[in-house]
């Protein structure tokens, strides 16, 4: 998961402390919010992020446990997502939650969240 902020060097204990990086992650689950997020998302300057294809727990009990099959009708008919996780700086973070928080239609509006990380090592340029 690559920044735009310099990298931080380890050091003989470990990876460097990083208390201004947090964990970005956003659950969309329309299609288009999540393409409309990543054009903002350059448009802030985060390049690199991970986005992961992912299966609602509806679909799952849906497809793989036929006891829920007869329930069916009463579950979301979609239910699939796309996560994106991106370890970045408290500060794009914020500008990320402003846009899904303003900016966003509020009928695809994303999930978003941000977890602190207490350390990073391997953040590219």
């Amino acid at each position: 998961m690559a920044e735009t902020t310099a990298p931080d060097a380890p050091s003989a204990a470990g990876p460097a402390t990083a208390p201004s990086h947090v964990l970005l992650v956003v659950i969309a689950s329309d299609p288009a919010s999540m393409d409309d997020l990543l054009t903002a998302l350059l448009d802030i300057g985060i390049t690199g992020a991970t986005l992961i294809d992912s299966k609602g727990m509806a679909t799952v009990l849906r497809e793989e446990m036929p006891i829920f099959s007869g329930l069916a009708a009463l579950l979301p008919g979609t239910t699939g997502s796309r996560m994106l996780f991106s370890v970045t700086t408290s500060e794009t973070a914020s500008q990320v939650l402003d846009y899904v928080t303003n900016q966003m239609r509020a009928d695809a509006k994303p999930i978003a969240a941000v977890v602190p990380v207490t350390a990073v090592a391997g953040l590219k340029r």
